[in-house]
C-alpha cells in the first residue's frame, strides 16, 4: 500500500468514527440537535482529526509498521485516542523561575 492510499484509508476510518456519533443522533429530531453540530469550529475540528487519522497512518507506515487497510481504518478512527495517549504520556515540565 502506498503512502497515499493509507492517508486515505486513515482519513476513511476517522470520517467513519464521525460518522458513528451522528448515527447515535438518528432519532433526535433535526430541531433537537445539539447547537454545536452546526458550528465551524465543531466542523473544523472534525476535519482535522480525520486527517490526523490520515497522518498516523502514515506515520505508522513510515515507521516500516506493515498496516492493512483494515488497520488503516482503526487507525484512523482511533486517532482521538492514539494522539490524547501520546499527550498524556508527554513527561511533565517543571516550571522555571524567571529572574
Amino acid at each position: 500500500m502506498s503512502l497515499w492510499e493509507g492517508f486515505l484509508w486513515g482519513v476513511l476510518g476517522g470520517f467513519f468514527a464521525e460518522l458513528l456519533g451522528w448515527f447515535k443522533l438518528r432519532y433526535i429530531a433535526p430541531d433537537d440537535h445539539p447547537d454545536w453540530m452546526s458550528t465551524k469550529y465543531y466542523w473544523i475540528v472534525t476535519c482535522l482529526m480525520m486527517l490526523a487519522g490520515g497522518m498516523l497512518v502514515v506515520a505508522y507506515m513510515r515507521s516500516q509498521v506493515n498496516v492493512s487497510s483494515i488497520m488503516a481504518l482503526n487507525v484512523g478512527a482511533s486517532a482521538p485516542l492514539i494522539l490524547g495517549a501520546l499527550v498524556n504520556q508527554a513527561p511533565p515540565i517543571p516550571i522555571g523561575k524567571i529572574d
